[in-house]
């Protein structure tokens, strides 16, 4: 009712009449709660009304930016009042305490508290205005399921492939999966699901979040996935047991493309356009960065999905890949998730970090985190499968002279230019109709269609040699006999050890560790986590990636973060998002919400998007998008076409007419001919350019 309260000012009715002057409507609901409650607890509010349309801002100070709330709660604005009143009645006469169980970290809990609210705000006043102006769209929101279908669908689905299967190896799924099953009538809360990889987390996560779903009477799951490429795998595979109808793939490069001989119509395809702003759909998959930044946004846009978390399964896969600048920020989001909004989290991996020692050491009273397996270190050695050597130092051309020397090969490296350096190497020995590169200078649509080419070739025992950045390593359904993995961390490793011997065919594969010259120039992140993996590697000599050794990573490396640094700086949190929070005056409500939205940024990259005329298709909808008075259908056609590439390269492509700008911040690679080669993507601009690329990925 109150954050449209200045819209009973004489200024704005005129605007409904048609005056083109702009009226601040949203300041009135905000100063009216404050003089009405007269406490601090209104500013929850405050926030909310005051920011519905330009998002949550920072609180200020009375002398400070003109945006925070400290002065639009002075702002002198269009009298509105008495007509309020006089329509609506004293709507703020009940003061509300926040309804939060307090668990020792006050700041991240009521912000989190306030976005809540704003959720529930913008959206309703999204649907509400949708539902006046637009209905025949409104009519297709929602979408209720019965999970016990779901359940149903699964069940049937995992007989039949299992009935089918004569892989040892599978029965050893199955039996993990049953188990995990069993525990989706557990009572919420957190869990770990600690499996090593190549055991079947993706299906057997689904098969808890349905039992639990239904246990609980729970509105949708959510899973959340570190890379793109995994998620179209993972969600193809949803799509397949649950059906196209009640899978939405929320990410950058999704298209919401129906199969042709599908019956299901334009109706779907637009219903999961829709869902895609506020995530009301029964099963929702989506990226880390997604996820973890709307639960740190500002924006109504971004903020819009967080109150359909409530009452949700998230399952977090390959947790360990939120470890980095954010890693305790993002966990006790998750556990708030669980301790005030009915959730239940699961933190699935093959390299499960020390959670509850993190939690202790951050939150008064942490939830306790469960694992779902029994047996732990039974199970890893049931799936052990391949065995870890370590090279040292090796040069690039007699790593290129291995590889060659292999007839099925996976390698694995840590940049962009380190991979098309070495699959030049390779394919100057052997030729090349045998040897692979994957790496993100390519777009995803080029990507999908070499990893089909290198499964049809591994699957006929054909030669197979692949270069590729560590976008192949998680979740990436391939099958090597041998691997190589250049020095990362030892989770990057043991995901790269993942896609050797997969479906154990072999009595043992090998996953050779080695590093170049280009190792000891990584910075940062990854340097620190290569140094710890190589120390870890040298003292387990036998078993690096044993769950012992696994363990002692983690320590070591959460010290060399927390206390081992030249400063005291945590670089869990690297940005002190938790110290901002909890420094200002919590009492006082004073939070700065603009602020750490702006530095919760996961992908810490300026990468520039350029679309690349790969196909016909590719071409057919960047000639549709010239003169199409709406792009947002045509965009997203185009997202399988994106490479992203540094802004000093890109500006040198656009400085000489090679990048060109179709529509206001669009761009296109004009000549790709000549500047996109069907092995490595966008070539680089110049030996420069090619020197400076290190991008991961």
């Amino acid at each position: 009712m109150l954050h449209d309260f200045g819209k009973f000012s004489i200024s704005f009715q005129k605007r409904l009449e048609g005056s083109p002057i702009p009226v601040d409507h949203a300041t009135a609901g905000a100063q009216y709660i404050v003089e009405a409650w007269k406490n601090k607890t209104a500013r929850i509010l405050a926030y909310v009304i005051a920011g519905h349309h330009a998002g949550l801002t920072d609180f200020g100070s009375d002398a400070g930016d003109e945006a925070c709330l400290a002065q639009r709660l002075k702002k002198k604005i269009e009298p509105y009042k008495d007509n309020a009143i006089a329509v609506m009645g004293n709507v703020a006469s009940t003061t509300l305490p926040p309804s939060i169980k307090w668990g020792g970290n006050p700041g991240l809990q009521l912000s989190m508290f306030i976005r809540m609210l704003f959720s529930c705000l913008v959206d309703a006043d999204s649907l509400d205005t949708e539902q006046y102006s637009e209905r025949s769209k409104a009519g297709l929101r929602g979408h209720d399921v019965d999970f016990k279908d779901l359940l149903a669908k699964y069940d049937a689905y995992m007989s039949q492939r299992f009935s089918t299967s004569d892989l040892t190896i599978d029965a050893a799924r199955n039996e993990l999966r049953l188990e995990c099953l069993a525990r989706g009538d557990n009572e919420q809360g957190l869990y770990t699901l600690t499996l090593p990889t190549g055991s079947g987390k993706t299906l057997t996560s689904l098969g808890f979040a349905l039992k639990h779903a239904v246990r609980h009477q729970l509105r949708r799951i959510v899973y959340v996935i570190p890379y793109t490429s995994i998620i179209e795998q993972n969600a193809a595979v949803f799509r397949e047991v649950l059906g196209t109808e009640h899978v939405l793939e929320h990410q950058s490069n999704v298209q919401h493309e129906l199969p042709e001989d599908s019956d299901l119509g334009l109706d779907l395809k637009e219903k999961l356009l829709l869902a895609e702003e506020n995530w009301d759909y029964p099963v929702v998959v989506t990226t880390n960065v997604q996820f973890f930044e709307s639960l740190f946004a500002n924006r109504r846009s971004r903020t819009r999905k967080l109150h359909n978390l409530a009452r949700s399964v998230i399952i977090v896969d390959e947790a360990q890949l939120m470890n980095g600048d954010f890693f305790k920020p993002c966990l006790l989001a998750l556990e708030e998730l669980v301790r005030n909004y009915g959730a239940t989290v699961v933190l699935s991996t093959a390299t499960q970090p020390d959670l509850a020692g993190l939690l202790q050491g951050a939150v008064q009273h942490p939830i306790p985190i469960r694992e779902m397996v029994d047996r732990i270190p039974e199970r890893f050695e049931q799936f052990k499968r391949v065995r870890l050597k370590m090279l040292g130092k090796i040069e690039d051309e007699r790593l290129a002279e291995r590889l060659s020397g292999n007839g099925q090969a996976l390698c694995i490296v840590n940049t962009r230019r380190a991979a098309r350096e070495l699959y030049e190497k390779v394919t100057a020995l052997i030729g090349q109709d045998s040897v692979f590169h994957l790496s993100a200078r390519m777009c995803p649509k080029h990507r999908l269609d070499k990893l089909n080419l290198i499964r049809e070739r591994l699957d006929k025992k054909l030669p197979c040699v692949l270069i590729s950045t560590q976008l192949v390593e998680c979740g990436m359904d391939v099958d090597f006999p041998t691997v190589y993995r250049e020095l990362a961390g030892l989770d990057s490793i043991a995901q790269a050890a993942g896609r050797c011997n997969r479906n154990g065919r072999l009595g043992e594969g090998l996953t050779y560790v080695f590093e170049t010259e280009a190792t000891a120039r990584l910075k940062g992140w990854f340097s620190l986590t290569a140094g710890v993996a190589r120390s870890i590697m040298e003292r387990y000599p036998d078993d690096p990636l044993s769950l012992e050794a696994v363990r002692d990573y983690f320590q070591h490396l959460y010290f060399y973060q927390t206390l081992g640094g030249e400063s005291s700086q945590d670089l869990t949190d690297k940005y002190g998002i938790l110290k901002q929070l909890n420094e200002r005056k919590i009492s006082d409500c004073e939070i700065p919400f603009r602020t750490i939205a702006e530095q919760f940024r996961l992908i810490d990259t300026d990468a520039k998007p350029v679309v690349v005329p790969y196909d016909r298709e590719a071409e057919q909808q960047l000639e549709a998008l010239l003169n199409a008075p709406k792009i947002n259908g045509i965009m997203r056609k185009l997202q399988p076409y994106v490479v992203q590439l540094y802004p000093q390269e890109f500006e040198a492509f656009r400085r000489v007419g090679e990048i060109v700008e179709v529509r206001a911040d669009v761009f296109k690679l004009k000549n790709p001919k000549h500047w996109y080669d069907d092995q490595v993507g966008v070539k680089p601009f110049s030996e420069e350019h090619h020197a400076a690329e290190i991008l991961i990925g």
